[in-house]
């Protein structure tokens, strides 16, 4: 064989050799992922000011834009950098654009364009989001941040035209919102993968994209409501705290008082219920403001209540009952409108707050069970066992009030009313066990219900965090333990927690004053009774026990003094 041909035959092999050796292994330096994800914080800006970016704005024009609350929810899993360099398949990378060491917010989207139109993928999803609020925002006491997403080859993600989208999730079960730890459950899902962490990870659902626009109005309405409600609900609860200790004073009184007086406060005791309506229903309006909000407060509590005064002639009980059957009209209402009053309520804050984003509020706890219980006092036992059941399952459930401390309450108050109402029959040990296996059952219940929902609830990240019978344990300590906490910021709450006990006392052993409207109806003496103990059973069940219990001391006392003063004698008796 001749040199020459020997050559030949070895060429091909040492070419081939040479390009397997220069061609960089999948997944090495250079090679371009399937998909990656990009993750910019842009602290210290408020939604808006996120959205005046333009590179933001185009990015939410290609996915979406929304508000994010809990940001403190959020984990990524690479260090916050700067380069986009040594990116693998299914890469992740975090980046922190801080305007302030960039020069502004023009800088930050010019940075933006730069990572993203050099990012090394064939698709990628980017999210951007504030992770500390401005000063302004602590200011204003805004609590919302702002984010957008979207998902395209990295030179499509800007586009320069179009109308901006939204975005949701089921966390919130809002358009417009979504929560911090849905970023991580996104970019997961998007990858296909999860990473190891340290420590828990939130509970978060994937972002979705959804028509937009932006929520502007939304936030709009949130940070009006941030301003009012403060001043508003401070306003009621005086309101309420001199038709309280009024209606008192006019009892003690006695004939010292005129009648014109005991009925003035005899009315402003009863109001209780409807001005708590109206500081829901007030989330309705158009347009918030105090030109707005202070006369729609004032003409729902004042008529709503005296619209049932034709009903005193009658029988004075039949008021208390009128006034819960418009209350309880009202929820049902409400909960086919999805509880949108509730992103702007005026007392016990905003559902955009972060702690529950749909459904019954846990302030409006109490007002339900003294509404269930001023109709109960006018029924039959049992059809006021069957209301009570039915209305702790409407506040319960997953498709309607999805609130399982509220369920709760309301099925031991349903298990009260049957135990106090058949005390004779019943005796104290069955009737314990009747108030106990109602409650334990309904609580069942509605965690089956729950579990078997489709879509996540707050009842159903408890079942998942509480984790057995030690974690369910500890939860509730926990949840005690913001009971606390919120008695130790508001002083104030500590009212219902110490009245309640009183309250209980003053019916069981009624003063001369109260004995004579308590002694003629049996079952209105029921019904505070009832209404009080279950107020206690709800400052235990729920997180903001305070805020769960307020409105059943309200309804409780704002109905014993409010009747004692209407009634007069014949225009009371039992149904």
């Amino acid at each position: 064989m001749t040199r020459a041909r020997l050559g030949a035959l070895l060429l091909p092999p040492l070419l081939m050799a040479f390009a397997w050796i220069a061609t960089p292994a999948q997944g090495a330096q250079g090679s371009v992922p399937e998909r990656a994800a990009l993750i910019v914080d842009v602290p210290r800006v408020s939604f808006e000011e996120l959205m005046w970016v333009p590179e933001v704005y185009d990015l939410s024009r290609k996915g979406g834009a929304g508000l994010l609350t809990n940001p403190q929810e959020i984990v990524v899993v690479n260090p916050p950098t700067g380069p986009t360099d040594d990116i693998g398949p299914g890469a992740e990378r975090s980046v922190i654009l801080d305007p302030d060491r960039l020069g502004g917010l023009d800088a930050v989207g010019r940075e933006l364009r730069r990572i993203i139109d050099a990012f090394p993928a064939e698709d990628l999803l980017v999210i951007v989001y504030s992770s500390r609020p401005s000063s302004e925002m602590v200011g204003s006491n805004d609590e919302l941040h702002g984010i957008a997403m979207a998902i395209a080859a990295p030179l499509d993600l800007l586009p320069g035209t179009g109308s901006q989208g939204s975005l949701t999730s089921a966390s919130t079960r809002r358009d417009g919102v979504v929560v911090g730890g849905d970023i991580r459950e996104t970019v997961d899902t998007y990858l296909g993968g999860r990473p190891v962490v340290s420590g828990p990870l939130s509970s978060g659902e994937p972002i979705e994209i959804i028509p937009g626009p932006p929520p502007f109005e939304l936030h709009e309405r949130y940070l009006a409501q941030r301003r009012m409600y403060v001043p508003i609900g401070t306003a009621a609860a005086v309101y309420v705290a001199i038709a309280g200790l009024g209606g008192i004073a006019a009892l003690a009184l006695g004939s010292r008082v005129s009648g014109g007086v005991r009925r003035i406060f005899g009315w402003g005791c009863l109001s209780v219920a409807a001005l708590a309506t109206s500081l829901l229903a007030a989330g309705h309006l158009p347009d918030l403001s105090y030109a707005t909000v202070v006369p729609f407060v004032a003409l729902v509590a004042v008529f709503g209540t005296l619209a049932f005064a034709p009903l005193e002639h009658r029988d004075v009980l039949l008021i208390p009952a009128g006034i819960g059957v418009a209350v309880l009209a009202y929820f049902a209402v409400e909960a086919i409108l999805a509880w949108t009053a509730a992103l702007a309520s005026f007392v016990g804050g905003s559902e955009l707050d972060g702690g529950r984003f749909y459904g019954l509020p846990n302030v409006f706890i109490g007002l339900l069970i003294g509404a269930s219980l001023w109709i109960a006092q006018r029924l039959r036992t049992l059809a006021g066992f069957a209301l009570l059941v039915a209305v702790a399952l409407f506040a319960g459930l997953p498709y309607l009030g999805a609130n399982l401390g509220g369920g709760v309450s309301l099925f031991a108050a349903a298990g009260l009313w049957l135990a106090i109402r058949e005390r004779e029959r019943l005796g104290a040990r069955k009737g314990i066990g009747v108030f106990v296996g109602v409650t334990v059952l309904g609580a069942a219940v509605i965690l089956a219900a729950h579990a078997i929902s489709p879509f996540e609830t707050h009842v159903t990240r408890f079942e998942e965090q509480a984790g057995g019978l030690a974690g369910v344990f500890e939860r509730i300590g926990d949840r005690l333990q913001v009971g606390f906490d919120l008695i130790a910021r508001n002083p104030f709450a500590l009212i219902p927690v110490l009245g309640l006990p009183i309250a209980i006392a003053a019916v069981l052993r009624p003063p001369a004053a109260l004995r004579p409207s308590l002694q003629r109806s049996p079952a209105w003496r029921d019904a505070i009774l009832v209404t009080l103990l279950a107020g206690v059973v709800a400052y235990l069940a729920n997180d903001s026990g305070p805020a769960a219990a307020g409105f059943a001391f309200g309804l409780g006392l704002g109905g014993l003094l409010g009747v004692s003063l209407l009634s007069e004698a014949g225009k009371m008796g039992e149904p």
